[in-house]
């Protein structure tokens, strides 16, 4: 599971600013999670600040994707974060409280996800683990906790946490058909939640900076849930 370009730009910039090796921690948690889980195809790193919750690092787009999924509204990823508790989704397909990430999580092939609550810089987080099969994180639960531990403060310092404020994803889309596939999930957004259009394309735009990846990508994953 390779970590995002946008995931690993960020994480050189944290190197270099004295961040500690956050890729190389993550690379190692997830493959200590692969023994456990065979199926796991990703996992992230969510931490919350103002009553926000951003993802740090990841080791897949498809997981980063899924986090931005739940930025527009709301999922597992984003309640542990903020409320430090632990939450499964045993099978997407009988999900019905993140209806929206039930749906974009099938449609990325991802049938079952674990978020366990972490501390980080002295304050709330979560590793959050999607796998390919449903009811994956059935009877491994305490595995999974041992690997990730109670919390990557060695990871991450409060003086790293100002990251989401720099400009390491993409900011738009390259071509008139990108543009339209960006269009497009924004009248999703606006019939969906209700929003003027102008509000649901800042909030499609700030749920992909927030996830480390680009609008694009982001309206992708939400147009496969229409």
């Amino acid at each position: 599971m390779e970590p995002v370009p946008e995931t690993a730009e960020l994480l050189r910039e944290l190197r270099t600013s004295g961040g500690t090796d956050l890729e190389a921690k993550l690379r190692r948690m997830a493959e200590h999670v692969a023994e456990v889980v065979p199926s796991c195809v990703g996992i992230s790193l969510s931490i919350a600040d103002a009553n926000l919750v951003f993802t740090l690092a990841s080791t897949s787009p498809q997981a980063s994707a899924l986090d931005g999924v739940q930025y527009t509204t709301s999922g597992p990823c984003v309640q542990t974060a903020l409320d430090g508790i632990e939450l499964t989704v045993e099978d997407v397909l009988d999900e019905d409280r993140w209806q929206q990430f039930a749906v974009a999580a099938a449609a990325e092939n991802v049938r079952s996800s674990l978020s366990l609550p972490v501390s980080v810089a002295g304050g709330h987080g979560s590793i959050n683990l999607y796998a390919a099969d449903p009811h994956a994180f059935n009877g491994n639960l305490e595995s999974l906790r041992e690997v990730v531990g109670p919390g990557i403060d060695a990871a991450v310092t409060n003086g790293d946490l100002p990251f989401r404020t720099r400009a390491y994803a993409a900011d738009g889309p390259r071509s008139l058909r990108e543009f339209d596939l960006v269009e497009q999930a924004v009248g999703y957004l606006t019939a969906e939640q209700g929003l003027e259009p102008d509000r649901a394309r800042q909030h499609l735009h700030e749920a992909a900076q927030r996830a480390g990846i680009d609008p694009l990508t982001l309206a992708r994953t939400l147009l496969n849930t229409t």
